[in-house]
């Protein structure tokens, strides 16, 4: 009784984990810099679904990130909140001095009014360009113009989700030029391949969680990734193929654990079905043989028992912007296949649960057991993933 007590205690912490990690892994619940979440949070880059729109010669870009692909048949009239963000920010860019300094402008438009925040990338360092004759400032990196907006949601905690737009220019001075900030135009390019009617029917189809990236060029109307071949022949499936071209692949980790007295180094081979492997996170299901070494010295004579275990492991783990251990939402189940030793009982099983991780090195709790819970044993596992 008292093991079947310590086993729901267990799972229940477990599923306790688990929900502070799917709430605390979004990046403006770990910030606590109140500026940064009121203003950049979720930072550039780190948004589920990120549209890119490029325009030639001039290399000026603009950049639409969302949160879920179904924002897109929510937008609000963003040029409209954009010309209101850009009357409110004229007299500061009108006051800037042109430089080599990357300058960026965050924009909140609620509420009837206007928050701004600026950022200036000064350095210490200076580039020029020699050219006919004369020195003159290069500047290398570009302004940025980046303001959010909100759109509907269903969810009576968070009723509104974020989005952004950036504007990426030369000089923040080109902001104001024709045709410059035109999110409309970015808008009709992509419901070229991705329609309203696509996104309406996406919950069932590609997961309502799915990443999406796509770039496309704004002066020849085209797309450059996915490729237009790719998207010919998957369509929309092409945007996601990072999350959803899954592959099989061979796997190797070995370990360290002190088993029920005794240090015991495991090591396993087998196969890794990777989910989902991108810049946010790492999703893979284990089939592995996991054979346990276990060491004895009687009288001088050194022995060795492998106790075989076959291994079915799941693990997922969000991949941190820095180094450092973070949570991983691991689980595993193993049945002792071949025994050795005394050192298990027949028809022993093991289990692992959620740890944490840093890069490739994962600490978990692990558990051994017989006939329905007899004998049963802690470990704690340090792990190290070869992939």
């Amino acid at each position: 009784m008292k093991k079947t007590a310590l086993l729901f205690l267990l799972f229940v912490g477990t599923s306790s984990l688990l929900f502070a990690q799917n709430f605390a892994s979004s990046s403006w619940v770990l910030n606590t810099n109140k500026t940064e979440v009121r203003f950049n949070q979720p930072r550039p880059g780190f948004s589920r679904i990120q549209f890119e729109f490029i325009a030639t010669p001039s290399k000026n870009r603009i950049i639409i990130e969302l949160n879920k692909i179904q924002q897109l048949n929510e937008l609000p009239n963003i040029d409209s909140l954009l010309q209101i963000c850009l009357t409110a920010i004229r007299p500061l860019v009108d006051s800037i001095p042109t430089d080599i300094f990357a300058r960026r402008i965050d924009v909140r438009p609620i509420n009837n009014k206007v928050e701004i925040r600026t950022v200036s990338h000064e350095s210490n360092q200076n580039t020029l360009v020699y050219q006919a004759g004369a020195l003159n400032n290069l500047k290398i990196e570009q302004d940025t113009l980046r303001m959010s907006f909100q759109t509907p949601s269903k969810n009576e905690k968070f009723p509104a989700i974020p989005g952004f737009v950036t504007i990426l220019v030369n000089n923040l001075s080109d902001l104001f030029n024709p045709g410059i900030s035109s999110v409309s135009a970015c808008i009709a390019l992509l419901e070229k391949y991705i329609s309203p009617s696509m996104v309406a029917n996406m919950r069932e189809d590609l997961g309502y969680n799915a990443k999406f990236n796509g770039i496309f060029n704004l002066t020849t109307q085209q797309i450059v990734f996915p490729t237009q071949a790719l998207y010919n022949k998957r369509g929309v499936k092409s945007f996601p193929a990072a999350v959803y071209n899954s592959s099989i692949l061979p796997a190797i980790y070995g370990s360290m654990q002190f088993v029920r007295g005794s240090f015991a180094p495991s090591f396993a081979a087998g196969l890794s079905y990777i989910i989902s492997d991108n810049k946010f996170n790492d999703h893979r299901l284990y089939l592995m043989w996991e054979p346990y070494f276990f060491f004895s010295n009687n009288n001088n004579q050194f022995q060795t028992y492998r106790n075989d275990f076959v291994t079915l492991r799941k693990i997922e783990f969000d991949k941190p912007e820095k180094a450092g251990w973070s949570f991983v939402q691991n689980f595993s189940i193993g049945y002792l296949v071949g025994r050795r030793g005394n050192m298990f009982e027949e028809n022993t099983f093991k289990f692992s649960l959620p740890g944490i991780r840093n890069h490739t090195l994962q600490i978990e709790p692990e558990f051994y057991f017989n006939n329905f819970f007899k004998n049963f044993s802690p470990t704690l596992r340090l792990g190290l993933y070869f992939e």
